[in-house]
């Protein structure tokens, strides 16, 4: 998927997918396994953050993609 069209079309499955009770649910759960409200910096271990931050960005991803424009 790469067009602009096909963009719209992902942003949707997201939204639809993460909306619901249970979807609501893994969501929380992402959230509290890739540091959403915590810091990733691992003190004196740059690849301990980098896996930890790897983590935080999956899922700032997810919702990047269900925000509204």
């Amino acid at each position: 998927m790469t067009g602009p069209d096909e963009l719209k079309k992902l942003k949707v499955m997201y939204k639809d997918l993460f909306s619901d009770h249970a979807g609501k649910q893994v969501l929380d759960d992402l959230e509290a396994r890739c540091n959403w409200r915590t810091l990733s910096y691992v003190a004196g271990d740059a690849n301990a953050t980098a896996f930890e931050e790897g983590k935080r960005a999956v899922i700032l991803h997810i919702y990047n993609m269900m925000k509204e424009e």
